[in-house]
């Protein structure tokens, strides 16, 4: 069985795959972004994206984890987990709104709209869809270290 280390020491080092270090924070900030943002939605809609977000903390952190300790379990579940959040977003479409900031200056919206699509939003789940072929190849089966 392979031991799973929070912050693995050879995920600093050069030679490490820079995709799966990025791919493990992003991770990490779909996991935990929605706790500092709070989007103004009808009840409803706010209820079901807490709860999608509540199932979906736990598997991200342990996958973000894992995919830093090269698991290959780890790419499968984020693959999976990305999917279901674009399938989510596909049959409650209002929750793209959720992503979008509004502010009063221009440019903040902009900028903070950017990061909440990368972090928590769609543009993050096809950057994780985008680099399977990455995490597949950097990572190992936990019967061939």
């Amino acid at each position: 069985m392979m031991k799973l280390r929070l912050f693995p020491a050879e995920r600093m080092g050069t030679d490490f795959p820079w995709m799966s270090w990025a791919i493990g924070w992003l991770a990490m900030l779909k996991a935990l972004l929605w706790l500092a943002y709070e989007p103004v939605m009808p009840e409803e809609i706010l209820r079901l994206l807490g709860f999608k977000y509540l199932l979906a903390a736990i598997p991200l952190i342990v996958c973000g984890v894992g995919l830093w300790n090269r698991g290959r379990w780890a790419a499968w579940g984020l693959l999976v987990l990305a999917a279901a959040d674009l399938i989510f977003l596909l049959f409650v479409p209002q929750s793209f709104s959720a992503c979008l900031v509004d502010s009063e200056v221009q440019i903040f919206s902009v900028m903070l709209s950017g990061i909440m699509l990368i972090c928590a939003g769609p543009a993050g789940d096809v950057l994780i869809l985008l680099s399977a072929v990455v995490m597949f190849r950097e990572t190992r089966r936990e019967n061939r270290g």
